[in-house]
């Protein structure tokens, strides 16, 4: 099903990835020492998809997404419905691009009325380069993304994100496993701050994931995963009607395990099965 085609990747792009990773494992760890750690309940995140396999290893994907959240009144709450399309174009063996765009709907409550829908508009361009490390594949994706928020008071921002992932096809029977391993990193564009606006944090946002994808057939896989979100705040300070700190301000850390389960359905171009690369769930 799979083949060989790649060379074997440049040392020093290795080095590269694993100073990144290690940097960002152990900043995560120092920041956590000197910030507050406010661990949030476990996210649930379902998603469906459906991947049209275009010629090559070109394709165009449509997926769908639902969070949830725990612990909270409710119980079970479901934070915001999400549609997502994208295509990506494969130029050779190691590079490709392509463009995304996801509208996220969701709605608040505050004093016991329910907002109006509002809906979250994010259009993305990105670029993948796709090596291998012996057996394993191992790639980079960078991407550049502008959120056009539907809510109340909030700003349009620009933002960039950067993935390592590094996996690896496992044959079992008629089945194919993918252990998969991924570090993601969010910042946005501070193009230029007002001398009056609070410093932010450098990083806003990381993800530590790890999956097992299965591949039934040619058609049919799903990945259960779990992982690890950080956002990186600066909070303000609150005080009481007498003057008393009740929330410290400062930097805070805001931790949230995830787990998740991707289904994705694979439609041929022509109707065929031909061969080709595939990329996990989490394009």
């Amino acid at each position: 099903m799979h083949k060989a085609y790649f060379e074997k990747m440049p040392p020093s792009v290795w080095g590269v990835f694993l100073v990144v990773l290690v940097v960002g494992l152990l900043s995560g760890s120092v920041a956590q020492g000197q910030s507050r750690r406010v661990v949030n309940g476990l996210g649930l995140a379902p998603s469906l998809q459906a991947e049209y396999a275009l010629s090559g290893d070109d394709y165009v994907f449509l997926g769908t997404n639902t969070p949830f959240s725990t612990g909270g009144f409710d119980g079970l709450d479901l934070d915001r419905v999400g549609l997502n399309v994208g295509y990506e174009r494969f130029w050779n063996t190691h590079w490709s691009g392509g463009a995304t765009l996801a509208l996220s709907g969701y709605s608040t409550a505050r004093d016991g009325d329910v907002s109006p829908l509002y809906v979250d508009v994010i259009p993305e361009l990105f670029l993948r380069h796709w090596n291998t490390l012996g057996s394993f594949n191992f790639r980079q994706r960078l991407g550049l993304e502008y959120l056009i928020p539907g809510g109340e008071g909030n700003e349009s921002r620009a933002r960039t994100r950067l993935r390592f992932d590094l996996d690896r096809l496992i044959p079992v029977g008629s089945v194919v496993l993918r252990p998969r391993l991924s570090y993601e990193a969010f910042a946005y564009l501070r193009f230029q701050r007002d001398e009056d606006e609070p410093k932010e944090r450098t990083i806003d946002f990381t993800s530590l994931r790890a999956e097992v994808g299965l591949r039934l057939s040619d058609h049919l896989d799903f990945t259960p995963w779990f992982a690890y979100q950080s956002a990186y705040n600066n909070v303000l300070q609150q005080t009481d009607i007498d003057g008393k700190v009740v929330i410290p301000g400062g930097r805070r850390n805001f931790v949230t395990p995830v787990l998740g389960l991707d289904l994705r359905y694979t439609i041929f171009k022509g109707k065929q099965v031909f061969e080709r690369r595939q990329l996990p769930t989490q394009h």
